[in-house]
């Protein structure tokens, strides 16, 4: 029984040292990614959008404005609001659907994506400096373990949502 506490502590020692690993990864790059926002013009909601329209392109599946609101936990007046916004910027564009002209899907420009990749390029080579020597198969544990923490932070935020928040006009303000 004692080994088995033991063991407990150990483990929990271990998963306190994950979460503030994650902790400071998330704000050491939520600080750099406000570093690019600020030279843009943007708030992270715009940024958060950006993300989620650009990860979804790369996987071969154009992004809806509904798809977009609920990965962004707004609703879909404050999601147009946004999109519009983008799209006078020059981020991005609304594309409709070739086969069914009520989806209207969501890209990015050109510009746009050459312009986050000249300012995320270098971070992508110092993240892939920084784990060259750590062996594939420990990649891809930790890579599971970060997607898990990841969806407990999603399941997290979807079951303490307020449902006045949802259309954008309840939320709290960013702070500056």
């Amino acid at each position: 029984m004692a080994g088995g506490s033991e063991e407990n502590a150990v483990r929990s020692e271990a998963l306190d040292d994950l979460v503030d690993a994650l902790r400071t990864f998330t704000v050491e790059s939520d600080v750099f990614v406000d570093v690019f926002a600020r030279a843009h013009g943007l708030g992270r909601s715009h940024l958060n959008a950006i993300m989620w329209i650009s990860a979804s392109a790369q996987a071969g599946h154009p992004m809806t404005a509904g798809e977009l609101a609920g990965r962004l936990g707004l609703g879909a007046p404050a999601t147009t609001a946004l999109i519009d916004r983008l799209e006078s910027a020059g981020h991005v564009v609304r594309d409709r659907d070739p086969h069914d002209r009520r989806k209207v899907t969501i890209r990015m420009q050109n510009v746009a994506l050459q312009l986050a990749m000249q300012f995320f390029a270098p971070l992508g080579v110092g993240m892939a400096h920084a784990s060259a020597d750590i062996p594939v198969t420990e990649l891809k544990i930790a890579s599971t373990v970060v997607r898990r923490m990841t969806q407990a932070v999603t399941d997290a935020r979807r079951a303490t949502a307020r449902p006045e928040a949802t259309d954008g006009s309840a939320s709290a303000p960013e702070v500056p």
